[in-house]
């Protein structure tokens, strides 16, 4: 899998493919995974007024008010975090995968324990907020430093071949 496809075509004498093609992938898919995470966070945002339909009870509405607003954030997060995981997935990156998944969960964890007595419902969810920033950190570390597609990477092989 750390092995990116390239094709040489002897026809055209061009060459296609290989990890400067496999990262110019990632970018566009991190970019789309934004954007669509922006837009799916503002659709929630728009119908946060229509919450008092879901139930009649005002305390409830209150009550779920904050958390609506911190999962519409999220999905911003999600929208870098799932497409950097599958970018880690098919770079063969597992390990790497698996242990920024131990250490948000680990987060997501101690929020629970942090947070809830504290802010209550809205504390349960910004839990999930720890989990996410540390799994958005395991993926823009990978990306970054540790991907055979991250920029250093690049250079030293373009350096050595």
């Amino acid at each position: 899998p750390n092995e990116m496809v390239q094709k040489y075509d002897e026809t055209t004498g061009k060459t296609t493919g290989g990890k400067l093609a496999a990262k110019a992938v990632v970018n566009r898919l991190m970019n789309w995974g934004f954007v669509l995470g922006v837009a799916l966070g503002g659709l929630q945002l728009l119908i946060l007024p229509f919450l008092h339909k879901a139930t009649p009870i005002l305390e409830v509405r209150k009550a779920a008010r904050l958390p609506s607003i911190l999962a519409s954030i999220y999905q911003i997060i999600n929208g870098l975090v799932f497409v950097g995981e599958g970018v880690m997935s098919g770079c063969g990156n597992f390990f790497q995968l698996s242990l920024s998944t131990v250490i948000a969960t680990t987060g997501c964890i101690w929020g629970l324990n942090a947070f809830p007595p504290k802010y209550g419902l809205a504390g349960v969810w910004m839990s999930f907020g720890v989990f996410n920033m540390l799994r958005l950190l395991g993926v823009m570390l990978h990306l970054t430093r540790y991907s055979p597609l991250a920029n250093r990477n690049l250079d030293k092989e373009m350096k050595t071949s």
